[in-house]
């Protein structure tokens, strides 16, 4: 079976059902994912800018099986802010990707359970995986998913830092 399917749209028809026996072209692996940036002529200065953008964070459901016999290290976000916890995070993160250090707890707490009776309503917990999303955070971390019991629950998450080159 191919990997690749094929669309060809010369022929001008309202919709694509008119064309059962066309191809239809969809590659399935960039090779390079690098973006380019042409300024505008009247820029100051005409140059074409080329970035990488960093890879989004990955939920990882096997991640576990990392931590059963490994050396890890954990950090408790409990008391603190949401402003107090993100910063914190975010210098534990660089320090211990600095010192090849790859896995990690973060406790972040299950929050305190509301009047009606809803679960999860810890504000560090809600934010977290919206902090993985930011570009400081997909730098450095590669994967995270929710603990296991015997690790915190689901009051804590796994993290996989990436590996400094």
């Amino acid at each position: 079976m191919s990997h690749k399917i094929k669309l060809n749209l010369k022929n001008k028809t309202k919709s694509l059902e008119d064309l059962p026996n066309q191809k239809i072209s969809i590659p399935l692996n960039k090779k390079s994912k690098k973006k380019s940036i042409v300024l505008p002529d009247d820029a100051p200065s005409k140059r074409t800018y080329t970035f990488a953008p960093h890879k989004a964070v990955i939920y990882d459901q096997q991640l576990f099986k990392q931590f059963k016999n490994s050396i890890y290290s954990k950090i408790d976000l409990h008391g603190h802010t949401v402003d107090e916890a993100h910063q914190a995070l975010t210098q534990y993160v660089k320090r211990n990707f600095n010192q090849k250090k790859l896995l990690h707890i973060v406790i972040t707490g299950l929050g305190n359970k509301s009047s009606d009776g809803e679960f999860f309503t810890g504000k560090i917990r809600k934010k977290f995986p919206l902090w993985l999303d930011t570009e400081i955070f997909q730098k450095y971390i590669k994967s995270y998913s929710p603990c296991k019991i015997q690790h915190g629950g689901l009051g804590a998450f796994y993290i996989k830092l990436n590996i400094k080159e």
